[in-house]
């Protein structure tokens, strides 16, 4: 219930916004990061591309990416991002949305299946960042930042009989993938 509140007040707050933009000039803007994110578990690479308008100090966007931590997923999100300072150097960003799951197998943590289903959760990317000017309209960025990523894996064990019909025990495993993303990229 939480989760779904903060994605309607996330919205409302991105509607709002573009509606007061439309008073301030407007521009499409692109931005494209690589980076890495670091957790418990690994070290994996993810990507994100983010399309949207800026005016004044704020970016507001939706954004894909891939990420490769744990298991492979397709974020599909909301982004934020807040400008500070005389130059606008200084970033606050927000993503809130939804993690898309990959063409994934059950880990080495569960030994036999007989079959298997990945689903998605929430997503969410909140951090700090920094921009420098390289040519006219294009930036260099920096930023870091906590992710949060859910994933959502059903397995069926078929048990051993001697006639059928078997029983199947089902099984639901949440993973909750907290880690610290480290991101360079292009804003142009």
């Amino acid at each position: 219930m939480k989760i779904k509140l903060l994605f309607v007040v996330f919205i409302a707050f991105f509607v709002f916004n573009v509606a007061q933009a439309q008073q301030h000039k407007m521009h499409f803007n692109s931005k494209n990061n690589i980076g890495t994110s670091i957790g418990q578990k690994e070290i994996a690479p993810l990507f994100q591309t983010i399309n949207g308008v800026s005016f004044n100090n704020y970016f507001l966007g939706v954004g894909v990416g891939i990420d490769s931590y744990n298991y492979k997923s397709y974020p599909l999100f909301f982004d934020v991002h807040r400008y500070f300072g005389k130059d606008y150097k200084v970033f606050f960003y927000g993503d809130l949305g939804y993690n898309f799951s990959g063409r994934n197998k059950p880990g080495k943590e569960i030994n036999y299946y007989s079959s298997y289903k990945f689903s998605g959760g929430i997503f969410s990317d909140f951090g700090i960042g920094y921009r420098a000017r390289f040519i006219k309209k294009s930036f260099f960025t920096i930023s870091a930042g906590f992710t949060y990523k859910e994933m959502i894996d059903k397995i069926a064990v078929v048990n051993m009989c001697f006639g059928a019909p078997c029983t199947v025990n089902y099984s639901k495993y949440k993973y909750g993938n907290g880690r610290v993303a480290l991101k360079a990229g292009i804003d142009f």
